[in-house]
């Protein structure tokens, strides 16, 4: 039984650079299971975190799978706090990240100190071009901005989104939370090596004629 305990251990050490490769970028891990990343320091208001939440599900159910970043500070940028204020140059490593891992190229709208980003998008980018960000601005002034930008980007995609208000919005649980995600990413992969490392361990110990216990 030791055996086994030691094996598990190794296991989850082999696992932990999946966890420490998953902070470099966060809204990468977040952006994966969910369609809004928020800053995680000083977040903004539940209300406009609803709101954004809402639209961007709106927009995924039309076809249009737009991803939306709201960077807050230097720390919502994990590993890559260099591109802080830069929107255009985080925008396109972020959406490599995820086209990376999803295979995919999905539209995204980037919002932070410094202006809006994009990738992914065609001519519906153009509307964005003239939006300004306030010198200093606070996280629900960039969640607002992000809002109109997801309404723009859509209607120019041609996916209108309807009116949704702030006041309205169905308050989501904590799982809706920009923490969840990079756990879900930490304990999946620890999960399928335990149960590999197990399978291994008892195939071997069968094989050989052992007890199992």
């Amino acid at each position: 039984m030791t055996r086994v305990v030691a094996t598990l251990a190794a296991l989850v050490l082999l696992a932990l650079p999946v966890a420490a490769s998953a902070d470099v970028d966060p809204a990468s891990d977040v952006l994966l299971f969910q369609n809004a990343f928020f800053p995680r320091v000083n977040p903004p208001s539940d209300a406009l975190k609803n709101e954004l939440t809402a639209l961007t599900k709106q927009a995924n159910d039309q076809g249009h799978n737009l991803k939306v970043a709201v960077i807050g500070a230097r720390l919502d940028l994990g590993g890559a706090p260099q591109l802080y204020r830069h929107p255009d140059q985080y925008a396109k490593f972020l959406g490599t990240e995820l086209r990376s891992a999803t295979g995919l190229v999905q539209p995204l709208v980037v919002v932070m100190k410094g202006g809006v980003g994009t990738y992914g998008m065609g001519d519906e980018a153009i509307s964005l071009k003239q939006v300004e960000v306030p010198d200093k601005p606070t996280s629900d002034q960039l969640t607002q901005i992000a809002i109109e930008a997801t309404k723009d980007v859509s209607a120019a995609a041609g996916h209108p989104l309807k009116a949704v208000s702030a006041k309205t919005v169905k308050k989501k649980s904590n799982n809706n939370s920009s923490g969840g995600a990079p756990l879900v990413a930490f304990m999946v992969p620890v999960a399928l090596l335990l149960v590999l490392g197990f399978v291994l361990w008892f195939r071997r110990k069968t094989h050989s004629g052992e007890p199992a216990s």
